[in-house]
């Protein structure tokens, strides 16, 4: 008891370093006492006292190596530096700078600032983790103190000085691991306290260019300065060399700090590339390796295959500034001149003279455009420069209407539009340079250069991704059933639609972005999609109607491109018979059912209005949908039985045809005419249909021959069947039959049975047919024709 009144008053000093120490001085004291006391009682505590020390050396050994190795925090010591001077230098020259406050300076301070504060906050996340584990280690060694287990001495009085060993061997490592715990913690601290400063200063300094450049925005309307016919180089505070100089520092300041920072969009492009890449030239040498018509694949394509480097290229750089949030201009007008010259070397030997001329003129005017686009400020020289481009645009864009017009050269359709686009948004960019409004007119003009570009480039984009896709099913069909059972020509029917409508988004993206508009379009659309409204108790809003309607929709595509991907026909028009037709179909009605589900949990309807609607069809149902309900259940009986599948030709009532699509609510049979007839589900089971393929493809023919009476029979059932034996076609398994089947008035009939396959018996019994007539015609056995002998006889006369 006295020991542990010790250990208590030890514990109250206030130096924590002085603790440890006394409690040893205090425990050997104590140790001797309790040997004069407990001399003959037994050791019952050794195993305790043992484990225990064991446990708190293992934890301190854990902490001094933790903290050996300590954090690493290096890359945010060595950046916080220039971060914070960068802070203090954009605070105290670019933001109360008027010189280079308008709305292209703006968007740059906005980007470098945009990618501070996403580092700051990752530093933040790292340094409070790294607080966290210090301070835990922290409690652990404090909590080692107050183990009441050490206070507890072992009997034997050898046991007693290796327990004393251990206890100044503890002492040790915890004066080591509260020290550098100690240290450790002071250090992070005050890391944290810099980056908390200067993450404070990038959110404020973020928040007045954010005012700014929307009351920038919403002025953009207004004039800047003098007409251009007014303006004199004394009008503007600053010379062009003067503006360029200072307009390509910040340039090249912000384009440094972006791409350093925004390495992992840089490395998902790269590694974009490389699997474009290598698919593309893979397709390419399987192609040359194992199939024996590639030079007429080849020839089917006029990019992907000759220069499979710049495809890709041409890929990831029209694809991948997509992938960039908060880019910088100057970052993108590199990457689209990239784009540019990866186009112009693509298209540069498949267009005529003419054309290759205008577009080597688009690319001046399109690098002047970026250049002047990329100043700071503007200046009298470089309003002068805009007009004169904006003319040269106008005058590039009217002389390809006129050489369009005489040309035979194939243009994609909507051409027209985009050309008369860029000629009104150039002429609107004169008349604003004209009136003084400087920054609108460099807007509309990059806008109105850069649509065409994009647009030859998106263009020529889809034309290589159809090509690309064209070589690897080629070089797939060798050693894949899927691929050989893939019509290429008919998915590329709606491969190339589903392309252009993505082309076109994206041309109008980028269209948007160029106009610099896409914040306030952005905040509209938000605003209106997000409002809330409501109809009688029930609240909604049309952003939850849109992402339900937008679920819907492609859960409906995803079905129609299963159905395209598995129409089953040939290139000779006609349809085959596969066993999946039956799992497609539930695969369908999976992903629409699926889909219904996914839009409510999207759209964030309740899931209790489900059952509302669900309840609501019920009594339709027992209205007036009747017919859909049975027919949709019909459909799914039809997959699982399989009665009838794609491919199958079958007669019902009394049309024939072939199943061309087993529907959701109706199947589609094509008949031999060329008619398309529409039959509900419900109809395929309920009335009795004859299914000639539902177990092989082959049919059993029927022919009655003729012959004469007086001819040879043996002789002509030897010919058919020669005939038959020869005709190739006819089955040999199960072996065709020729029996005597009749005598009739004028004829003595054969029966001639043969099996064939159901897709080409009707040619088969034609040329039958004939042989059959020639051979018999050349034998001299008559086929006779229906006649009758009369008879007359006389009776006596009386």
């Amino acid at each position: 008891m006295l020991f542990l009144l010790i250990i208590i008053g030890a514990n109250r000093l206030n130096s924590w370093n002085m603790k440890f120490p006394l409690l040893c001085i205090l425990f050997t004291i104590g140790l001797s006492l309790s040997l004069f006391a407990q001399r003959n009682e037994r050791d019952t505590i050794i195993t305790d006292v043992v484990e225990r020390v064991e446990n708190i050396t293992q934890l301190l050994n854990k902490v001094n190596n933790t903290l050996r190795r300590g954090f690493d925090t290096t890359e945010i010591a060595e950046e916080l530096p220039a971060s914070e001077n960068l802070v203090r230098t954009l605070n105290s020259s670019n933001l109360n700078n008027h010189r280079l406050v308008n709305i292209r300076s703006l968007y740059a301070l906005q980007v470098i600032l945009q990618e501070m504060e996403e580092v700051h906050g990752k530093w933040q996340k790292s340094l409070f983790a790294y607080s966290r584990t210090i301070t835990d280690m922290s409690n652990q060694i404090n909590n080692i103190l107050h183990d009441t287990i050490l206070a507890q001495l072992p009997k034997d009085p050898s046991l007693q000085v290796l327990y004393t060993y251990q206890i100044s061997r503890l002492n040790k490592k915890w004066e080591q691991a509260d020290t550098a715990n100690r240290n450790s913690l002071q250090r992070i601290g005050l890391l944290q306290n810099r980056v908390a400063l200067n993450y404070i200063s990038i959110t404020d300094m973020l928040n007045e260019v954010n005012f700014r450049l929307k009351n920038a925005e919403q002025h953009i309307w207004q004039r800047e300065g003098k007409n251009l016919w007014d303006s004199r180089h004394a009008d503007y505070a600053y010379p062009f060399s003067n503006t360029f100089a200072v307009s390509m520092q910040a340039d090249q300041r912000v384009l440094r700090y972006y791409f350093d920072h925004n390495w992992d969009m840089h490395s998902l492009n790269i590694v974009l590339f490389v699997l474009f890449l290598t698919w593309l030239l893979n397709s390419i040498y399987r192609i040359r390796k194992h199939h024996p018509d590639k030079n007429g694949i080849f020839s089917n394509t006029r990019y992907a295959s000759h220069k499979p480097l710049l495809t890709s290229l041409l890929f990831i750089f029209t694809l991948g500034p997509f992938f960039y949030t908060n880019s910088p201009m100057v970052f993108m007008v590199l990457l689209w001149l990239v784009q540019a010259t990866c186009v112009t070397l693509i298209i540069k030997d498949e267009s005529p003279v003419w054309l290759r001329w205008q577009w080597f003129l688009l690319l001046f005017l399109y690098t002047a455009y970026a250049f002047f686009n990329l100043m700071m400020q503007s200046s009298f020289e470089e309003r002068w420069a805009q007009a004169f481009l904006q003319l040269g645009t106008l005058a590039v864009c009217w002389w390809f209407l006129h050489m369009k017009r005489d040309s035979k050269f194939t243009f994609p359709a909507y051409t027209w539009l985009i050309v008369w686009v860029s000629i009104l948004m150039t002429a609107a960019a004169f008349i604003c340079n004209l009136t003084g409004r400087v920054m609108l007119s460099k807007f509309l003009g990059m806008s109105a250069i850069f649509s065409l570009i994009s647009a030859q480039a998106l263009i020529t984009l889809v034309e290589l991704l159809l090509e690309t896709f064209y070589l690897h099913v080629e070089a797939s069909k060798a050693n894949s059933r899927f691929a050989a059972y893939l019509d290429f020509n008919r998915m590329q029917q709606g491969l190339r639609s589903t392309l252009y409508i993505m082309a076109g988004v994206a041309w109008l993206a980028i269209l948007i972005r160029n106009l610099n508009i896409h914040n306030i379009i952005r905040d509209t659309a938000l605003s209106f999609l997000e409002a809330e409204r409501k109809i009688g108790n029930t609240s909604f809003t049309f952003s939850s109607i849109f992402i339900f309607l937008v679920v819907i929709w492609f859960a409906f595509l995803i079905s129609k491109v299963m159905i395209f991907l598995f129409g089953h026909q040939d290139p000779g028009g006609g349809v085959k018979k596969h066993r999946w037709s039956s799992a497609v179909l539930l695969l369908r009605l999976g992903v629409l059912a699926g889909g219904v589900l996914l839009a409510f949990a999207a759209s964030g309807i309740p899931m209790d209005k489900l059952t509302i609607i669900i309840g609501a069809l019920s009594v339709g149902i027992g209205f007036g949908l009747q017919n859909i309900v049975n027919n949709l259940v019909s459909g799914v009986i039809l997959a699982f039985e399989k009665p009838v599948e794609i491919g199958d030709v079958i007669d019902i009532g009394n049309q024939h045809g072939t199943v061309r699509e087993i529907g959701i609510r109706a199947s589609r049979i094509s008949t031999v005419d060329g008619s398309q007839i529409i039959v509900p589900n419900g109809d395929l089971l309920s009335q009795h249909i004859t299914n000639w393929t539902l177990t092989s493809q082959l049919r059993r023919v029927e022919l009655i021959i003729g012959v004469a009476y007086g001819s040879d029979l043996k002789k002509a059932a030897a010919i058919l069947k020669e005939l038959l034996e020869k005709q190739a076609g006819v089955q040999s398994s199960p072996a065709p039959l020729v029996l005597v089947h009749q005598l009739n008035d004028s004829s003595i009939d054969f029966r001639i049975l043969f099996w064939a396959d159901i897709g080409s018996w009707v040619i088969l019994k034609s040329e039958l047919l004939l042989a059959i007539c020639n051979t018999f015609a050349e034998q001299g056995i008559e086929i006779p024709f229906p006649q009758q002998d009369v008879h007359i006889k006389q009776t006596p006369s009386n």
